[in-house]
């Protein structure tokens, strides 16, 4: 029997707060090391009636959102030219290879050090830790359907690029969303991880900021805070698929 997504959003929630009460109210656990469900949700209601919540949550979207878009300007066209060219696939992947390992805070340093602690350097952090991971990612969906309609480009005398364009490029953008809405949720990772670094505000400075006075409650409420942002960011794009693309539900 299929169970509907409400019933499992609804018996996941209910799975997570047993465990956190069992925790807490059974074992005991100091409030120092994991807050009460109360406690967490009243420092989140508190914290959502100042000016300074909205203004982190703002400066984190901003820089998520700037880096993001910039991540896909830089990647997706890479990507059609890698299909055009097997020059330019090849001397773009030896790229992408050597960044793909490299970890992301190693760029924090750099990043302060050109740009400073204001939104560019975590923007910039954000593009690193994306852009190649999106590479592979798109070039894998567009080789999902790259040579389905060969026989329509031979028919119709096609070059490369015509094909791209009018086949590849077209029947690949579902799988292509669907690759940019899993790293939008690594850019929300690579942005925390530098904002806990030379920031003034943000989603990730937050936590730091209660961490040093030991304010638990608040660094689970603002941990809370990213993970419903995270989800309505996700379903929000989920249903923004099935509008732009209805041919391919």
């Amino acid at each position: 029997m299929k169970i509907k997504s409400g019933a499992l959003l609804i018996t996941s929630v209910a799975i997570v707060l047993g465990i956190w009460f069992f925790l807490t109210s059974i074992l005991g656990v100091r409030d120092i090391f994991l807050p009460s469900i109360g406690d967490t949700f009243s420092k989140l209601v508190e914290l959502s009636k100042t000016s300074e919540f909205w203004l982190d949550i703002k400066s984190s979207f901003f820089r998520v959102f700037v880096g993001f878009l910039f991540s896909i300007l830089v990647a997706y066209p890479l990507v059609i030219a890698s299909l055009i060219n097997k020059n330019v696939k090849e001397i773009v992947f030896y790229i992408v290879e050597f960044f793909r390992y490299l970890p992301i805070p190693v760029f924090i340093p750099l990043t302060i050090l050109w740009f400073g602690v204001d939104d560019a350097g975590k923007v910039m952090i954000v593009f690193l830790g994306t852009f190649a991971q999106m590479i592979p990612m798109f070039y894998d969906s567009t080789q999902l359907l790259e040579n389905k309609y060969n026989a329509f480009s031979y028919g119709l005398k096609w070059k490369k690029w015509a094909y791209v364009k009018n086949i590849t490029m077209v029947d690949s953008a579902p799988y292509i969303f669907d690759n940019s809405r899993l790293c939008f949720g690594w850019a929300w990772t690579y942005l925390i991880i530098a904002e806990l670094l030379g920031a003034e505000n943000g989603l990730g400075y937050a936590i730091i900021r209660a961490q040093r006075y030991l304010a638990t409650d608040k660094i689970f409420a603002y941990i809370i805070t990213i993970g419903l942002i995270g989800v309505l960011i996700d379903r929000s794009m989920i249903l923004l698929k099935k509008h732009l693309f209805k041919w391919h539900i």
